[in-house]
């Protein structure tokens, strides 16, 4: 009996011992879960922030502010523009049409 008693015994620390490891586990993980879901909104958060940021810079004034001022590019005129025949130039593949 005295031999039954003790297995009882550490069959049932054993339980427990399990029972506070999966509780700590369990905490550990609720934590982790917690850390990520707050750095996933600051993602979105930065996300947000820079989609707003692009949609700003990509206004097509501000680009060609842009082109004018910091590239020295200039608007295409007819006066500048260069046209170039493809029936004068022999190197063009044939999958091209020349008219």
């Amino acid at each position: 009996m005295t031999r039954l008693n003790l297995l009882l015994l550490l069959i049932a620390m054993a339980s427990a011992m399990l029972v506070v490891r999966a509780q700590y586990e369990a905490r550990r993980t609720f934590a982790a879960l917690d850390a990520a879901q707050q750095r996933a909104m600051q993602l979105q958060l930065d996300h947000d922030r820079l989609q707003v940021e692009v949609r700003a810079l990509s206004v097509p004034g501000r680009i060609e502010e842009l082109a004018r001022h910091a590239l020295g590019l200039v608007p295409v005129t007819p006066a500048r523009t260069d046209y170039i025949s493809a029936a004068r130039l022999p190197s063009l593949p044939a999958s091209i049409p020349t008219r």
